[in-house]
């Protein structure tokens, strides 16, 4: 028993008997721990429903490797239209040069 249960003990002992005494205080130590273990339940309830919550905003809010693995088929994608678009630039710019040369060329 801590110090305060002693003490209780002591002033139910003096207006009870020993044996009531110890009733009385078992039964708050049972009234008690029944309290805590309620207590505990609704905190462990609480928790668990706060865990599930919190995975659910997980899966909304950050990129899964299924997410990362569509935006990385999409960028090869758009990196091959790139490319494709650049070459065509590149040839066009080419035959515009050799025609402007070819024109001078001839100019004379």
């Amino acid at each position: 028993m801590s110090t305060l249960e002693l003490k209780v003990y002591e002033i139910f002992k003096s207006k009870f008997s020993e044996q009531e005494a110890a009733t009385v205080i078992e039964y708050f130590e049972a009234k008690s721990k029944e309290k805590i273990d309620e207590k505990t339940q609704v905190y462990q309830t609480l928790q668990t429903k706060d865990l599930e919550n919190l995975r659910k905003e997980m899966h909304t809010v950050f990129a899964t490797k299924e997410d990362f693995a569509k935006m990385d088929s999409k960028l090869e994608t758009k990196l091959a239209e790139t490319k494709v678009e650049i070459l065509r630039w590149m040839f066009g710019i080419f035959l515009a040069m050799m025609m402007a040369i070819i024109g001078l060329y001839f100019k004379k």
